[in-house]
């Protein structure tokens, strides 16, 4: 008997050459979409963290005559001259921690810089932990939000009642810095002050450090701008766009207790909100 012989047929090279380009053409398509998604989810999460931080805050105003945690930096420096060493108790970070009893909410998961508590206020306070009020577990937690700091510093109007538009005043969000800084504000009083329309120079100054969360280093086109100067909204950039947090934009949260994601060129002055 002759045995039958079955021809055995394999992929020939240029099939196999059609089967990795179509793999790579999903691949080049899929993996963006990826990619987006992911960081969608670290905004959801972040935006997360942000509402349970905005809502210690606005849980610590109830307890203390609708006032807000004060900062203090003035009269609280740990090297200053005459001044009494303080660990930091009234911190935001510190006195709203009752309230949100969790340290993983103080860091974004697309905050890259591992910045901690102890690191970001160290220059003004020695976190002595023999005296009696910081919480040391917060020490060593990566920060990666910040919050107003005329409305942590001014005494006697960093309450509630002292805010026209809560809905419109930040309490904390995606920020470079603990604090963020006063570069803008004065402009803003002025404005407010004299009643001035929306579209008043003195009300279009971004608030560099919430607009900007990845530092100076990512925005310095032209060696300025970040720190000590107002940045009107005709000098923002497509490439300042990429310093931000999440695509184009940081999540904040506000005084009435509600939090959103913004657009960097939305953080204007005017979210400082009380004189």
């Amino acid at each position: 008997m002759r045995k039958s012989h079955v021809k055995q047929e394999g992929f020939t090279l240029i099939e196999l050459l059609v089967v990795i380009a179509i793999i790579a053409i999903l691949a080049a398509i899929l993996f963006p979409v990826f990619a987006q998604a992911r960081a969608k989810a670290r905004q959801t999460s972040c935006l997360s963290n942000i509402k349970q931080l905005t809502l210690g805050w606005t849980m610590y105003a109830q307890d203390y005559d609708e006032s807000f945690p004060q900062w203090k930096w003035d009269v609280n420096w740990s090297g200053g001259s005459g001044n009494p060493k303080n660990n930091g108790t009234t911190l935001w970070v510190n006195a709203i921690f009752p309230y949100v009893k969790n340290t993983g909410v103080y860091s974004c998961p697309s905050d890259a810089r591992g910045v901690t508590v102890q690191q970001a206020f160290g220059g003004w306070f020695n976190f002595d932990n023999t005296l009696i009020g910081f919480t040391p577990a917060l020490l060593k937690t990566k920060l990666s939000y910040g919050t107003s700091e005329p409305l942590t510093a001014l005494d006697g109007k960093q309450g509630l009642a002292a805010m026209d538009k809560p809905t419109e005043t930040f309490l904390v969000a995606d920020m470079v810095a603990p604090l963020s800084g006063w570069s803008g504000y004065q402009d803003w009083v002025d404005a407010e002050n004299a009643n001035a329309p929306e579209n008043d120079i003195r009300r279009t100054g971004a608030i560099q450090r919430l607009a900007y969360p990845k530092g100076p280093d990512c925005i310095a086109v032209d060696g300025n701008h970040y720190w000590s100067e107002t940045m009107r909204v005709n000098e923002f950039t497509q490439k300042m766009d990429s310093c931000s947090f999440h695509g184009s934009g940081n999540n904040v949260g506000y005084a009435d207790g509600h939090a959103k994601f913004l657009q960097s060129r939305a953080t204007l002055s005017k979210y400082f909100g009380v004189k």
